[in-house]
């Protein structure tokens, strides 16, 4: 079966910078109204209040959303370049047709989120919390999951190239059909019987290191 395309954000240009942009999202957070086609720059929104709020048809570039709360917000065809969500409350989150560049977000919180035709790359999410996410078609190539939750994930169409998964949490989600040989994969947390790593791709390295969580000793 011919697997299934990841959808680019539809994003129409040319799109309208946003002078005032904070002034913008707080508008149409009073008015509970979602943000649709922006362009915005150099935005900061650290430590603001933006439950529930949909984000349509836009692009953050440089942005800053540090300690935001972004639990049970939507985005919706959104593209983000080289922006902050460090620690942020993104609980329940929605992503869909997204597209993350560069973005850093260091312990960001985002349990129970929902990501669909996503790509991230070159993204660091070290530390960030992602249990009991749902992914559909998703791409993670570039990015540094270290010590990150990847906890009881639900998976379809998942696929990582190029990323760092050190001490990262897999328990309780599978990994059949992931393909980790291109990819740094040490030290990572699973069950017991490690029957996670059933069915997932790894290099000769990799297994050797896997293989002792087994109490398997390879020489």
């Amino acid at each position: 079966m011919r697997a299934k395309a990841l959808l680019p954000p539809a994003l129409p240009e040319p799109l309208e910078r946003a002078e005032r942009g904070e002034e913008l999202i707080a508008m149409s957070a009073a008015r509970q109204e979602p943000v649709s086609r922006w362009r915005f720059s150099g935005l900061d929104l650290c430590g603001e209040q933006l439950r529930e709020m949909r984000f349509e048809q836009c692009v953050f570039e440089g942005c800053r959303f540090t300690g935001a709360d972004l639990r049970a917000a939507s985005f919706a065809d959104v593209e983000f370049k080289n922006c902050e969500f460090s620690a942020v409350q993104a609980a329940e989150v929605y992503f869909l047709r997204c597209r993350l560049r560069g973005v850093k977000a260091l312990a960001a919180s985002l349990p129970d989120s929902r990501l669909a035709h996503v790509e991230l790359t070159e993204c660091s999410f070290a530390e960030a919390n992602f249990t009991g996410a749902s992914l559909e078609q998703v791409r993670i190539e570039g990015c540094d999951l270290s010590a990150a939750s990847l906890a009881e994930w639900r998976h379809k169409g998942l696929v990582v190239a190029r990323d760092r998964f050190f001490r990262t949490s897999f328990f309780k989600t599978p990994l059949a059909g992931l393909d980790f040989t291109d990819s740094e994969l040490e030290g990572v947390v699973v069950s017991d019987t490690a029957a996670e790593l059933k069915g997932a791709t790894v290099n000769v390295r990799q297994a050797a290191e896997l293989a002792r969580l087994l109490g398997v000793t390879v020489r």
